[in-house]
Order: structure tokens, then sequence, then C-alpha cells
């Protein structure tokens, strides 16, 4: 026991910094439905300023730790309550852009103020302290405890003596309540973003001297309060506080018995795997739900739309033709964009059709990239083949994220994703049966009869070729009953259950879809790379890509040829745009994107209260509108209306 009370010290003073981020996350969730995936960045952001004033600038560090606070928390929470305010009743999947968006373009920001090295934290609070059975323990370790725990009993008694701090549990336990106090909705929700916003500030000052100045790490860091929130069950504010010291606690431990690769990477997965298990776990109707519920964003075509885009199409394809005559040493980005528009093209499926969400979706590129890369060099199989078997061995990959997707949704089977990418990253990448102990891995450019792939030219008609039948895939697919049955799905999967559908199995296919063509997409990349590393396939990539396809619009076809031109074509051309510039103006953009997209929804939404009121009183009878509902109205689909209406027997 003596020699776990190391583990079980550092796991405690750690855990009360994962609860009290906890505790923030949760009251802006349960107030304003919005479970703030920028909470990490938020912390980071906030222990790089600390520094500035603190190290550089030589403010003394209350006074230091005062004005982040005010930065970070008052205005940066005012800013956030309006920013989500802004959004609206927009699909989940909107709401999770706009955090991704915020959560990239402040690590973007991050980076290009202070680079990329890592940089030392001096230690501000005492580092003497006293032993306890031969255990020394420092008094920056229980100031940094009785800072969290004292942070959460204060919040706990102003909620519960404090007139604002009841209206703000009413509108924790019921947000219709919460007029029923006298106070302005609005308060109520600023209030819980200033509180959430300054734990998260604080956690990531406090937790920032043990760790270093490391803008990713720190991000990711605090995002492991999402374990302390899932065993909260998103909702109990003494619960999420206990469960950031039971996450701590187990994490410490684990880096005492887990010390072998991979194992070895498990003691930072641990809040994911705890995230994991209590949504596998709970039952769905147990949990809170947020905002609005995913639906479709990929309306049907009418013809005049299908008319012009056979012509575009059949321009663009000429052009593209072209393209390797005309570009010169640039053909790498076109190539690099074409392999893209596979693997965009395979989330506009998931995201804009179905309504589902995927923030792991650079692990099914990863499992694609070497499975190929092992197939080729090891086995030694053609390379027509090695590529058809990328692809479908990363589809059961796909099938085994579907299993939660088929009882959880919206921004619960975000985190479950998010949690799954982050433990693929930490645990199975380092595999041999991934990138093994080289880091990474090789595979052949194709040669085959007179193609000789190994010549850029080559190459890129082959990509070429990929890629215009992943496009055409998608248009059969949007144009077939099984799209039809997806964007039903995405509207009403209830109904479609009630109607026979199987909608579990429609579920489950569309995942593995995507997921195949995703594996396709890695194994495109390391075939033009020849070599590619874990590094290019982590949770933060994922979160990239749904940023920069949210930029492009919600349609399936022009959102998945959009984005490779401003991922990979605009930046090639563009100097001195590299990676950081790249994450925080997508980054930006992605947070402005979404909020347009919320107006064009309330539009809507007016537009079709108008017309429903005009009807009604031209029928000289009651008004027609719906009044203040909050749902959200989409422009009609009629073929997933007709989807709704096919026959019981009939089986996607």
């Amino acid at each position: 026991m003596r020699e776990l009370l190391p583990f079980l010290v550092a796991g405690l003073v750690t855990g009360s910094l994962y609860g009290l981020a906890g505790l923030g996350l949760v009251l802006t969730f349960r107030t304003s439905g919005v479970l703030n995936l920028a909470h990490g960045s938020i912390a980071a952001a906030a222990a790089f300023l600390f520094y500035t004033l603190h190290t550089e600038h030589g403010l003394a560090w209350p006074l230091a730790a005062a004005a982040v606070l005010a930065a970070f928390g008052l205005v940066g929470g005012l800013f956030l309550e309006r920013v989500t305010r802004s959004l609206g009743d927009v699909p989940v999947a909107i709401v999770i852009v706009a955090t991704v968006g915020l959560l990239l373009g402040i690590i973007g920001l991050l980076s290009l103020i202070y680079g990329h090295a890592s940089r030392a934290f001096p230690d501000f609070l005492p580092t003497s302290g006293f032993r306890v059975a031969d255990v020394n323990v420092s008094w920056a370790q229980v100031i940094s405890f009785l800072i969290a725990s004292g942070s959460a009993l204060g919040l706990y008694l102003f909620l519960q003596r404090s007139r604002l701090g009841v209206a703000m549990r009413a509108v924790v336990d019921d947000r219709t309540l919460v007029g029923l106090t006298g106070q302005s909705p609005t308060r109520v929700r600023a209030l819980a973003w200033i509180i959430g916003n300054s734990f998260a500030a604080l956690s990531g000052i406090l937790l920032a001297p043990g760790l270093g100045l490391d803008s990713v790490l720190l991000t990711l860091l605090i995002v492991q309060a999402f374990g302390a929130c899932a065993i909260g069950r998103f909702t109990s504010l003494p619960l999420t506080f206990g469960g950031g010291l039971f996450v701590g606690v187990a994490a410490s431990l684990a880096t005492r018995y887990l010390t072998k690769p991979p194992l070895n990477g498990l003691p930072s997965t641990v809040p994911y795997l705890v995230v994991i298990a209590v949504l596998l776990a709970v039952k769905p109707s147990r949990l809170p739900q947020a905002a609005a519920g995913i639906r479709s964003l990929a309306a049907g075509p009418s013809g005049i739309d299908r008319r012009l885009a056979g012509v575009g199409a059949l321009l663009g394809l000429v052009g593209l033709l072209a393209v390797p005559a005309v570009v010169g040493s640039k053909l790498p980005v076109w190539i690099n964009a074409l392999i893209y528009v596979v693997i965009f093209g395979s989330l506009a499926l998931l995201v804009w059709l179905s309504g589902q969400i995927s923030l792991c979706h650079m692990a099914f590129a990863a499992f694609g990239a070497t499975t190929f890369a092992h197939l080729t060099t090891g086995w030694h199989l053609p390379w027509g083949v090695a590529l058809l078997a990328a692809g479908l061995c990363t589809a059961p990959t796909g099938a085994l994220v579907a299993i939660p997707a088929i009882r959880l949704s919206g921004i619960y089977l975000a985190l479950l994703t998010l949690g799954f990418g982050i433990f693929l990253q930490n645990v199975v990448y380092p595999t041999s049966f991934m990138f093994g102990g080289t880091i990474f891995v090789k595979a052949p450019r194709p040669v085959f009869g007179g193609f000789d792939g190994r010549h850029d030219k080559h190459l890129y008609f082959l990509v070429l070729a990929v890629a215009v039948l992943t496009a055409a895939l998608l248009v059969g697919i949007a144009r077939s009953q099984l799209g039809r049955f997806l964007r039903a799905m995405s509207e009403t999967p209830t109904l479609l259950a009630t109607g026979g559908l199987a909608v579990n199995v429609t579920r489950m296919l569309v995942f593995c879809l995507s997921a195949f063509l995703a594996g396709i997409g890695g194994a495109l990349l390391v075939t033009q790379a020849g070599s590619v590393s874990g590094v290019g396939f982590g949770p933060i990539q994922s979160l990239g890509l749904l940023a920069v396809l949210a930029l492009c619009g919600t349609r399936l076809l022009r959102s998945t040829i959009l984005a490779p031109v401003v991922l990979s074509i605009v930046p090639g051309y563009v100097t001195r745009f590299g990676l950081d510039e790249q994450a925080a103006l997508f980054g930006a953009a992605a947070v402005v994107a979404a909020i347009l997209i919320a107006q064009r929804a309330a539009l809507g939404r007016w537009l079709a209260m108008a017309a429903s009121t005009s009807a009604g009183r031209r029928a000289g009878g009651p008004i027609g509108a719906r009044g203040r509902e909050e749902t959200f109205v989409a422009p009609v689909d009629e073929s997933a209306v007709a989807a709704v209406a096919v026959p019981a027997g009939v089986r996607p």
C-alpha cells in the first residue's frame, strides 16, 4: 500500500482538477445544451497567457491569475454564450462543428504565437512540503487540491443558497422553470458560461507546471474531464467532481502497472475508456438531450440542378484531365487533393446524408494505410488487390463504431468516436498490427504493363480515376433507395423502425461504406508519400476534417469536391500558409460557417411560419403556424418522405 501512496496523492490532485473542469462542462451543457469540445483548448490558452504575464513580464502570480480569469472567464464566457445563442436550434452536427472550429482556431493561434516547442512552466506555488508515510507531498499539490475542492464547494453553495443559483439549478433541472424565478434566461446562461470558462482556465493554470506548455497536450488532457462528466451522467455536479477524482486516481495507478508498450498508452486513455463504458452502459433515455437532433442536411437535387450538375461535372472532368499539362511542379498537390476527395466523400456520406457523427475518421484512413502497406510490402499482393483489400479490411472498423451508434446519437456519439480515436492513437497505433515500433509504414507505387506509377503524371490519372468512381458512387447512393432511407433515417428513425424498416442495419451499412472509402483514401495517401506515420492520423486531424467539410456547405457532392480544394490546393499555392495558419483560419471560419447555417435555419423557420400563417388566413380557419416550437426546419426532401412511405416489407 505504501508504494501506491505517491500515485494516489498525484491522482487525487490531478483528479480534483479534472473534476473542476468537468463541473464547468456540465454546467454549461445543462444550461445551454452545448457540450463545449473546446473546453480543453480554453484551458491551454489560459495557461499560455498566465505564462506570458507571470514568467515573461514578471507580473505577480495572483494578479496574473486574476487577469487570466477575467479574460477567459468573464470576456470569454460572454463571447461563448453569444456564439452558442446564435446557433439556435440547428442539428447537433453544426453545434459540434462550431466547438471543433473553436478548438482548432485556439490551437492554431497558440502555435503561431508560441511555436511548437514545449516550454517549461516554472512552479509559481511553493514546492516545499512535508512527508506522509515516506511520501513527499508539496504545498503546491495541497494548494491545487484545496483550490479545486473549494471552487467545487463554492459552486455547490452558490447553487443552493443564492437567488441566481436557484435560477441556474432550475435551468439545469428543467430549462422551462427558469422563468418562474423571475431571472433572465440569457443572464443565467451567461453566468454559467463565465463559471465554466473560469473553471477551465483555472484547471489549465494549475496543471501546466507539471506538464509544460504544449497546446495539444494541454487541450487533450483537460478533455479528460469528459470522463468525470460521464460518471456524473452529464447531469450531477457532485458526481462529476467525484468522477474526476476517480479518473485521476485510476489514470495515476495505471502508470504504475502499465509500463510496457503498447499498454503504456492506456493511462492517458483511461478517461476516454470511462466515457465509452458509461455511454454504453447507461440507457440513452437517462442522458440529458442536447439542443436538437442530428438531421440530414443534404437535400435531394431538383431536375434542373441535376442537369446543371451534369454539365459542370463534365467540364470539371475535362479540366482535371488537363491538369498535368499546366500545373508543372505542383502536380503532387493536385494528387493529394484527389486523394482527399475520397476521404472527404466518406465523411460527407456519413455526416450530411445520414446525419451521423464521426470524430475518428482519420483513424479509418490509418487502418487503410497500414493494411495496404502490410499487404504490399509484407505479403507482396498486387497493388490493385491490396487497395481493394485495404478498404474491405477497414469496413469492420466502421461496423465496430456503428454498434454504439445504434443506441447513441448527437454529442454522445461524437464523444464516443473521439475517445475511440484517441484510444487507437495511444494504444493501437504503436502495435505491429499498424505502425509498429518503427512509427511509420512504407508502400510502393503501382507498376504494371506500360503504367509506371512512380511518375507523378501516371499516378495522377490513377488517383483521378479512383476519385471519379468515388464521386459517382456518392451520387448513386444519394439518388438510390438507400440514399432515401439514409435521409429519412436521419429525420425520423423511430417512424422508419415503426414501419418495419431495418434502421439499425442501414446505420451499420453507412458506417461500413464510409470506413471502406476512408480506408481506400488512406491507402492512396501512403502510395503517394511512400511512407506515413501515425502523427498524420490523430484525433486533431479528424476534427480538422469535419471543420473543413463544414466550410464547404452541406451538399454531399459539392462539399466533397470543395473541401480538398480548401485543404490541399489553396495551401499548396499560397505561400506562408502552413499548418498553424490553416488551423487558425479554418477553425475561425468553421465557427462563422456554423453561425451562418444557423441563421439560414432561423430564416427557414420564419418563412415556414409566415407561409403557414398566410395559408391559415386564406383558408378562413385557425392559423396553422407552429408558433415558437423549437425545431430545425430544413427544406422538405421529397425523396426522404418517399422513403418513409415504403411498404414495411422493403429493406434497404
